[in-house]
C-alpha cells in the first residue's frame, strides 16, 4: 500500500514538473563571435529574441461526440457487448442442460429405478424395456447436445 502511495506521489510530482516546462519560452541570442545560442532563460546584457513555437496543424482535434463515426462506434460496441452476454448466458444454460442429462443418464446407468407418480399418489415403476429405451434416448441427446 505504501508503494502505491509513493508511486502516486512521484507521478504527481513528475506531471507537475512537466507541465511547467511545456509552457517555457525559448530565447535566442548571438555572442561576440557570432555564434547563435538558445536557452529557456534570458541572458543579461545580451539582446535576446523570444521564439514562439509553431502550432502543429497535423494534430487532430477532439472528435465530436455527435459525429456519425462516434454513433456507429458506440452502436457496434453495444452490439458486441450484448452478443457476449447472450453467448455467456447460452453457454451457462447449455452446460446446466448437459449436466442434467448426464445426471439422469447416470441414474439409468447405475440401475436406478424410475417411477411415475399417479394423481392418487401411487408409484408406477417403469419396465426394464422402458428403462433401456430411455437410457438410449438420453445417450443420443448427450451425444447431440454435449
Amino acid at each position: 500500500m505504501k508503494k502505491l502511495h509513493l508511486l502516486g506521489s512521484v507521478l504527481l510530482m513528475v506531471s507537475s514538473t512537466l507541465s511547467f516546462t511545456i509552457n517555457a519560452e525559448i530565447y535566442t541570442w548571438k555572442d561576440e563571435k557570432g555564434k547563435v545560442h538558445f536557452s529557456d532563460k534570458p541572458i543579461l546584457n545580451e539582446e535576446t529574441t523570444t521564439i514562439e513555437p509553431k502550432k502543429n496543424s497535423n494534430l487532430s482535434s477532439a472528435g465530436n461526440l455527435n459525429s456519425q463515426w462516434h454513433k456507429d462506434y458506440n452502436t457496434t460496441k453495444k452490439i458486441k457487448s450484448d452478443n457476449a452476454i447472450k453467448n455467456a448466458n447460452k453457454k451457462k444454460k447449455d452446460k446446466a442442460y448437459c449436466n442434467n442429462l448426464k445426471s439422469r443418464f447416470a441414474i439409468y446407468d447405475q440401475g436406478g429405478r424410475r417411477y411415475v407418480m399417479s394423481p392418487d399418489g401411487e408409484r408406477t415403476y417403469k419396465s426394464e424395456k422402458e428403462l433401456v429405451t430411455q437410457k438410449k434416448a438420453l445417450a443420443k441427446k448427450i451425444k447431440q447436445k454435449c
